[in-house]
């Protein structure tokens, strides 16, 4: 959208997993006062879900239902609802995976998407979605990652976590443990340093990031005795970003190089694959943990944890991920932009 250093950013806010704790989050997140002053919002979602979320709550959310992204021009509304869908809310109870939400969740991101490449939205937030709810509503992602890079046409998306003194990114992400040391190639792990350095200079204002590449094997690799995934394929791509001017170090032993990060010895890690850098991310700062996703034409961001189904309709969920979410995406954005 065309706008001027006056007006506020628009945010665009997926709902989730209907029958996780994303609603309710939302709700929450745009309760507060210092949510509201930074941003204009249109949530992504289905509007019975939505308003049986923030009616359990004891203190209801004010927003416009529209039908169009364009009710939102020059509206001083600060929250709009775009409903899409039909929904069977009585799910909601059953506090599972359905093929329903999985489907719904699904059609939300893909709308969220749309708005974002197309302009109608500065950036996008996405709430809490169910890898199982997706496969049973008949869909083969394995996330929000995978959905943002085949429907914005990029080429290559990098994901990466940011909680308290911590950043990291992913060479892989979901796939089986298994098929990590298969699937991992010289140019992803020189492609993840590349676009993690750009990053962070353009979104973080850091000019010459400190990036630390995890080993993939214990002691990484420990001169081959463990494995030569190090020697094949982590050593060369790390010469190769320190020939084209970025500062790396690698392989480093994947029991030491988040206490090093802790410590400011590194602005960013580089993990091979998921858990390695998830449960340190996780563990340093779980209530606070944002998701990026690099390589797309736009901004988005998303809480860095599930759906939460255990909790969701009990009024008890923390919103605080998806508030540091919601004022990263609008950091970036402003960022972006200057």
């Amino acid at each position: 959208m065309g706008k001027n250093k006056i007006s506020k950013l628009l945010i665009g806010i997926t709902m989730g997993d209907p029958c996780g704790v994303g609603p309710e989050i939302i709700v929450k997140s745009l309760k507060s006062p210092a949510i509201r002053k930074i941003a204009k919002y249109v949530i992504i979602g289905n509007k019975n879900v939505f308003e049986q979320a923030a009616g359990a709550l004891k203190t209801p959310l004010k927003y416009r239902i529209i039908s169009h992204i364009s009710e939102i021009e020059n509206s001083s509304q600060p929250v709009s609802l775009l409903s899409i869908n039909d929904f069977n809310s009585n799910l909601i109870k059953q506090k599972k995976p359905s093929a329903e939400g999985g489907e719904l969740s699904v059609q939300c991101v893909i709308r969220g998407i749309n708005l974002a490449t197309s302009g109608h939205i500065d950036a996008l937030v996405t709430a809490p979605i169910c890898k199982e709810a997706i496969h049973l509503g008949g869909y083969g992602y394995p996330g929000h990652t995978e959905m943002l890079k085949i429907f914005s046409g990029a080429e290559r998306v990098v994901m990466l976590m940011v909680g308290g003194r911590l950043r990291v990114a992913f060479v892989t992400t979901h796939i089986a443990l298994k098929d990590v040391p298969q699937l991992i190639k010289v140019e992803d792990v020189l492609e993840t340093i590349t676009m993690t350095d750009n990053s962070l200079n353009q979104y973080f204002g850091i000019k010459k990031p400190r990036i630390a590449v995890c080993g993939l094997n214990p002691h990484a690799g420990e001169e081959g005795i463990f494995g030569d995934e190090e020697r094949k394929v982590i050593i060369p791509a790390v010469e190769k970003a320190k020939k084209n001017g970025i500062l790396c170090d690698g392989p480093v032993s994947a029991d030491t190089i988040f206490y090093k990060a802790l410590k400011g010895v590194y602005d960013v890690v580089v993990a091979i694959y998921h858990d390695q850098g998830a449960i340190p991310l996780k563990l340093h700062a779980f209530e606070t943990g944002v998701n990026i996703t690099l390589g797309i034409p736009f901004v988005r961001t998303s809480p860095d944890h599930g759906t939460a189904y255990d909790i969701a309709g009990k009024g008890i969920a923390n919103p605080h991920s998806m508030m540091e979410a919601i004022k990263m995406a609008v950091t970036m954005t402003k960022r972006m932009s200057s």
